[in-house]
């Protein structure tokens, strides 16, 4: 099963003729490294790697703060690559999550790796074992939803999903991801994404639960 991954995403940069790279985040890294919780968000990085822009979707005002920073004269700070901090080699992820019962950081990680190579079973495993340590962290319990959606599980993974949406209303890209597994011709049709649509079931699930 593809969960939002590139078949999602092909037809509309076939329609739109998109001529850029486009980058599908099925595993969800991208999210849970910059915490995102609203969805749509625009990031403006320069041609070294600085982040020089955050912001929602596509707007007047954001398109006015990008051309001022395109508007820049190159200063020395910029000239240069940045520092950043190397990824964290994958036996360094497996000997902390051994060696540290507690360190359920490592247990997600090295689970995200095994969804890649479909080892769904361990990751699983490794995401349960996570929430046992984190039972509240909801980017535990959404990662073990995607797991089990990837895997083919899609009951089990959408409940799991809404589990990790209920530790966290406000978190956006959480309840997207339900609304378009559940409702995809909201999101996947010429007239998609429907907001009229979206407003109406945010107030329905609120209706449903008063205290969330």
């Amino acid at each position: 099963m593809d969960v939002q991954g590139p078949s999602v995403v092909k037809p509309y940069t076939d329609k739109f003729k998109v001529a850029f790279p486009v980058a599908v985040d099925s595993s969800d890294v991208f999210g849970m490294a910059f915490g995102l919780k609203l969805i749509p968000v625009s990031y403006l990085v320069d041609e070294v790697g600085i982040i020089r822009l955050k912001g929602g979707g596509p707007s007047a005002e954001f398109l006015k703060q990008i051309e001022t920073v395109l508007a820049e004269k190159p200063v020395s700070a910029r000239a240069q690559a940045p520092s950043l901090a190397a990824s964290r080699p994958r036996s360094d992820i497996e000997k902390a999550a051994a060696a540290s019962p507690a360190d359920w950081e490592s247990r997600l990680a090295l689970a995200r790796l095994l969804e890649g190579e479909k080892r769904f079973p361990e990751a699983l495993k490794l995401l349960e074992s996570a929430a046992g340590i984190q039972p509240r962290n909801s980017e535990v319990h959404f990662a073990w939803g995607l797991v089990l959606l990837n895997s083919g599980a899609r009951d089990a993974g959408l409940a799991r999903l809404k589990h990790s949406r209920d530790l966290d209303p406000e978190n956006w890209r959480i309840r997207k991801q339900i609304w378009a597994l559940e409702n995809p011709d909201k999101f996947y049709t010429g007239a998609s994404p429907d907001y009229a649509w979206q407003k109406e079931e945010l107030a329905r699930e609120k209706a449903a639960s008063p205290r969330r």
